[in-house]
């Protein structure tokens, strides 16, 4: 089988990564493919009675307040995509796949090598402490009190900037472990900017 072509979309939740990547999306040529819709879609055709066997499992694994392992969201991940090229909704010569929480560890990017062709990586993000305004302030407006607190805000920050650290060096052996490195590979996006200014910045990533 041929490999999917992607570009994967990297960043801290709340920063506009799945919005720009949904925006892009809805573009010809583009598929947005998030793994927060993939579980959220399985919750809903486990309700409805349409789910498949392995859907079937991996609900099982979530109702019982496990995480569902690397090998099976991969496995997930590949079969949506499989049933995505089948329904017609991605041109698998053409489209370019915009992968939005996959991977989420070297392991899982391992995994995807055998059918996903990494065209480039965008990494979205902002300085630490306008990241950190950004999603409290999003919280805030939501009415969510888990991303309200800025301390424990930044926490989850830095240790969601050192378990990226070794996915971008899996793309790029010439990463230097700075949030702003840019190169043939990674695209730093700098989100801080305005939504607009961002956009475009995606859109130039991309062919």
């Amino acid at each position: 089988m041929d490999k999917y072509k992607a570009f994967l979309i990297f960043g801290p939740n709340g920063i506009g990564k799945g919005t720009n990547a949904k925006a892009v999306g809805t573009l010809p040529g583009y598929f947005h493919f998030s793994t927060g819709d993939m579980f959220r879609a399985l919750v809903a055709r486990v309700k409805e009675g349409t789910a498949s066997e392995l859907e079937l499992q991996i609900d099982e694994i979530m109702k019982s307040g496990r995480l569902v392992d690397d090998e099976t969201t991969v496995r997930l991940t590949r079969h949506n995509l499989e049933t995505a090229v089948a329904g017609g909704r991605i041109d698998q010569e053409n489209d370019y796949l915009l992968l939005d929480g996959v991977p989420r560890n070297v392991e899982q990017a391992r995994m995807l090598d055998p059918f996903i062709e990494v065209c480039g990586v965008l990494h979205i993000t902002a300085a630490r402490e306008v990241a950190v305004e950004r999603i409290t302030n999003r919280a805030r407006i939501e009415g969510r009190k888990d991303d309200q607190d800025p301390v424990a805000v930044g926490k989850r920050l830095d240790i969601f900037f050192a378990n990226l650290s070794p996915m971008l060096s899996y793309y790029d052996s010439g990463f230097d472990g700075s949030p702003d490195y840019d190169s043939q590979v990674i695209h730093y996006i700098d989100a801080a900017q305005r939504p607009t200014k961002v956009l475009l910045d995606v859109l130039a990533c991309l062919p």
